[in-house]
């Protein structure tokens, strides 16, 4: 029981996320994950093997770390574990890289990590592929501290391939403040990237204000398809650079249209 909540509690301070958001990307409650990082052993339940899979997804665990965790939570045992190892879904079968994490609304419905099989100009991708009954969107995102950007203009690019995209995929990026207020943000919105396509840049450019506090950058699929990212870049640019933020759309910096012309 120790062992478990001393394990969980390492692998959440190694990928750097809060127990809140943690709890938000993986849909375990907030207070179920706070009693086993203080000492309750998990109950066993039908869905609890799928749940502590999400929850390695979550944060970034490799193949054999989350076997560990689903041993130390009673779910297998060594003579066993080969078997269910076997029998995981596909959506954990590719390693997420170092310092990102899954997220979305149904994450658990897509398969992401680094593709084996892809590269960009001989260097490594990720892709997220939808399984075989996608709903909603899932994402594979990075979240650092705003501290090196702050009152400067950013630009999050990236090389991207599409497959099949039923619904969207997309970039994205947001800036958030203190009590994780959005102060900027873009999910190219405006411009998706739909159906097949080759390896292309897209950039997102945002204003990273004086308060901020943290930064999100990632990637999204919607339904049905695969994307992949690679070539991922962090620029700060000048004034001359154009923003891409949503937000100045959606509340105007003066009063418009008061004569309803338009």
């Amino acid at each position: 029981m120790a062992k478990f909540a001393e394990q969980l509690g390492s692998y959440i301070n190694q990928a750097g996320l809060p127990v809140r958001r943690v709890a938000s990307q993986t849909g375990i409650p907030h207070q179920t994950l706070y009693n086993w990082l203080t000492g309750t052993q998990p109950r066993w339940h039908a869905a609890l093997p799928r749940d502590l899979h999400r929850l390695g997804a979550t944060l970034g665990l490799a193949d054999e770390e989350i076997t560990h965790l689903l041993r130390l939570a009673g779910c297998i045992s060594a003579r066993s574990e080969l078997f269910d190892v076997q029998e995981a879904p596909m959506k954990y079968s590719l390693r997420i890289p170092k310092g990102w994490s899954v997220s979305g609304d149904a994450p658990y419905k897509y398969e992401m990590g680094l593709d084996p099989t892809v590269t960009y100009e001989n260097r490594p991708c990720v892709t997220i592929k939808a399984g075989a009954d996608p709903s909603e969107f899932a994402a594979l995102c990075q979240t650092f501290k705003a501290d090196a950007y702050n009152g400067k203009r950013l630009r999050f690019s990236a090389a991207v391939r599409s497959a099949d995209v039923e619904n969207r995929a997309a970039l994205f990026m947001r800036v958030g403040g203190a009590g994780d207020k959005m102060l900027a943000f873009d999910n190219m919105r405006d411009r998706p990237i739909t159906g097949s396509n080759e390896w292309a840049h897209h950039a997102i450019v945002l204003d990273v204000a004086e308060d901020a506090e943290n930064i999100v950058i990632g990637i999204l699929l919607s339904l049905n398809g695969q994307v992949w990212m690679a070539d991922v870049h962090l620029d700060v640019v000048g004034p001359d650079v154009p923003t891409t933020d949503l937000l100045e759309e959606v509340v105007p910096n003066l009063p418009v249209n008061l004569g309803f012309e338009e």
